[in-house]
């Protein structure tokens, strides 16, 4: 989702340090730990410092720098300029709106060789071969733009940009270049972009085609924050985290510490966990992400020890009423942990478990750390997309919390996006 910039927003919430449902036996988590031991605190910071990690291995095995990466960007480059090994684009028409959507909006799939975009309301699928990405690192920028699609890891390797109706192409200039790219402001064609994804505490904001568009985000050289973690923050600006669990929201004109551990983000607020020093009294606080005024949803969340997942996995709907959060149950029958969905009322602070646990980490050695991307709204906010255990994508009606078909046969899906 992209936000629009405005550097005259409040001062924000000062600095805090904080820190479900099923059967009787399930334990849900959110958020950090800050029990004695700190016994996730270790995962915490493994997580957050999974694109650094990725980056510099990137770096060391030569991709992107070295003779490896340098074969592959050609090998890339060549199948792109001749076609060879390039599928045509197939064209699914199923005759009838899909999920019964009559709106203009698309949903955008990515599975690990294909780009599908669905024309819900045309019951039209455009379904374009997309090289295999050469990235042991589930961190990959998913960014639809008017008339094409944006698909490129965060270490040093090819991305791809797949205009509309034709075949993957390699991704130019700028874009190309390694490290995170993060979706700019509502409407601009625009991303954030670092020149140097290592050392650079400035993040620049370009246009998809590669050119400055003026706005600069610094941060403080030296300071605690990690550039190579900025996210996007929903509204055309980023979070960025540090390794002792702060996170911080930063704009071309602030950059300010928040509460809590991040859980869901939205177009115009975050939803946040936030403990009392021994965990034991945990609160899920809604933060307007322009004034930063908090709002204290009713209830209690169990305590329980809570684990901080970077970057936050779950999603705001547009309308600001529900967020899809991600959490982890403990069964208690020896099946291990796993990533829950559940839907928060934001108002009455109700939580409830859809019974459908997230794929897109497979192969990945931490089970705390999803895939970016994994949940998406409808612009209307009616309709949830989840991408589900094996790659399946799962739509929840969000009137009645219930998973609906969209009547075709998909294949394996990594990553879902909307273009409005």
């Amino acid at each position: 989702m992209l936000g629009g910039e405005d550097s005259g927003r409040g001062s924000g919430p000062a600095q805090g340090r904080g820190r479900g449902q099923g059967r009787p036996e399930d334990v849900l988590e959110f958020g950090r730990d800050r029990r004695p031991g700190h016994r996730w605190r270790s995962r915490a910071i493994l997580a957050g410092l999974v694109v650094v990690t990725a980056l510099v291995v990137g770096i060391k095995t030569g991709i992107g720098s070295g003779s490896n990466g340098h074969h592959a960007h050609t090998r890339a480059s060549r199948a792109t300029r001749t076609g060879r090994g390039v599928r045509p684009v197939r064209i699914i028409s199923t005759g009838h709106h899909l999920l019964g959507v009559t709106a203009g909006w698309q949903l955008l799939a990515r599975g690990p060789n294909d780009l599908l975009r669905i024309q819900l309301a045309e019951g039209r699928i455009t379904w374009t071969y997309v090289p295999s990405l050469t990235t042991g690192s589930p961190d990959v920028a998913f960014l639809p733009a008017a008339h094409e699609t944006i698909i490129r890891p965060a270490d040093f390797v090819p991305g791809y940009v797949v205009p509309d109706g034709g075949p993957a192409q390699l991704l130019p200039g700028p874009l190309a270049d390694g490290g995170r790219i993060i979706p700019g402001p509502r409407g601009t064609e625009t991303a954030w972009i670092s020149t140097d994804p290592l050392t650079s505490y400035k993040l620049s904001l370009v246009t998809l085609s590669g050119h400055l568009a003026g706005p600069v985000i610094k941060l403080p050289a030296g300071g605690p924050q990690l550039p190579a973690t900025a996210v996007s923050d929903g509204r055309g600006d980023v979070l960025v985290a540090d390794s002792s669990f702060t996170s911080y929201d930063a704009g071309p004109t602030w950059d300010r510490p928040l509460p809590g551990a991040i859980i869901a983000v939205g177009p115009a607020s975050w939803l946040t966990v936030i403990c009392d020093a021994h965990a034991q009294h945990c609160r899920n606080v809604v933060i307007d992400s322009d004034s930063g005024a908090r709002r204290v949803l009713p209830g209690a969340t169990r305590p329980a020890p809570y684990f901080f997942t970077w970057p936050p996995a779950g999603v705001i709907s547009p309308d600001g009423r529900t967020a899809a959060v991600v959490g982890r149950v403990v069964a208690g029958r020896g099946d291990g942990p796993t990533n829950a969905v559940h839907l928060v009322n934001l108002r009455t602070g109700v939580t409830k478990d859809l019974g459908l646990r997230l794929g897109g980490t497979d192969g990945f050695p931490l089970r705390t750390i999803t895939a970016p991307q994994t949940l998406v709204w409808s612009p209307d906010s009616r309709w949830l997309f989840v991408v589900a255990t094996v790659g399946n994508l799962v739509a929840i009606d969000a009137r009645t919390d219930r998973a609906e078909s969209l009547g075709i046969t998909l294949p394996q899906i990594q990553q879902v996006a909307i273009r409005s």
